[in-house]
């Protein structure tokens, strides 16, 4: 299944969740972990700097930048060896990568070598972001072609996990990786569809097809059919099954409501207090 795990850090406490959850995973599936940390270019080049230099003269500037770099390499370095210890506790193949660049590219990049993608609902800043969802996060999981999982600000182990399906492309594949991770780690399992009342038989239609999924893997799973909307609905029986783990597709049917009022996608991450397995449809 997923045999390597691309870990997103920025050393941030979310950061460090993260790291669990991704050796925890790695630990359970016999998967190795390639940690990344990505000094952000615009530290080294940004308008403030550039302000910086105006007020100080291009001397100084200049001494400036190579003392900012190798703060940034001694960072990088004391957060991927922390990471390093971790797994050599756990037993974990670990690969650790620090590079300067733009975030999103870098990640995206390597990501390449990678099954599965492990980041933090919230960075190093998000004492002063009022709770919402990281935007390098959210840019990562729509430029991603890979499954993302979006940590939550605690870590506890996977027992019970949440799949929600609505019989698109994407939740067909987030059905299918659900099911199989649902069956390497022995996890009680709940299949949700959610619906209004006028498209009720072809929810129905979605949960049978599901279930039927589930015991093709010999998989004992509860089906539950709920009205109301998508993101909702997730988040409620998330918290009724005392879910660990979400896992839905990144995309579903209304792609132009996504774009108009934020997608299921958005509203779950930025909610949710369990982390979230996002798979594309086109991967």
């Amino acid at each position: 299944m997923y045999k390597n795990i691309l870990l997103c850090t920025d050393g941030s406490p979310a950061a460090d969740i993260t790291a669990d959850y991704t050796i925890w995973l790695a630990g359970n599936l016999s998967a190795s972990v390639l940690a990344l940390y990505v000094t952000d270019i615009r530290l080294l080049e940004g308008p403030w700097l550039a302000d910086f230099a105006g007020a100080v003269g291009a001397q100084p500037y200049a001494a400036l930048v190579p003392q900012l770099q190798d703060i940034q390499r001694e960072k990088a370095a004391t957060i991927l060896a922390a990471i390093q210890k971790k797994c050599q506790d756990h037993n974990v193949h670990c690969e650790l990568a620090h590079e300067t660049g733009n975030l999103v590219p870098t990640m995206l990049r390597y990501e390449r070598r990678a099954d599965l993608v492990a980041i933090g609902q919230h960075g190093e800043h998000a004492q002063w972001s009022s709770g919402m969802l990281g935007s390098s996060v959210e840019r990562l999981v729509r430029a991603s072609v890979k499954p993302a999982l979006v940590t939550p600000d605690t870590f506890r182990p996977i027992r019970r996990i949440l799949i929600a399906y609505d019989g698109s492309d994407g939740a067909r594949k987030a059905l299918r990786d659900g099911l199989d991770l649902a069956k390497l780690l022995d996890c009680d399992t709940t299949l949700l569809t959610a619906c209004q009342h006028a498209s009720e038989d072809a929810a129905a239609t979605f949960l049978r097809e599901a279930q039927q999924q589930a015991e093709d893997r010999h998989l004992n799973v509860h089906a539950q059919l709920a009205h109301g909307d998508a993101e909702v609905e997730i988040l409620h029986w998330a918290l009724q099954t005392k879910a660990d783990l979400i896992v839905m597709g990144a995309y579903g049917h209304t792609r132009i409501r996504e774009f108009v009022l934020g997608s299921t996608t958005h509203q779950v991450l930025h909610k949710t207090t369990v982390p979230v397995l996002l798979v594309r449809g086109d991967r």
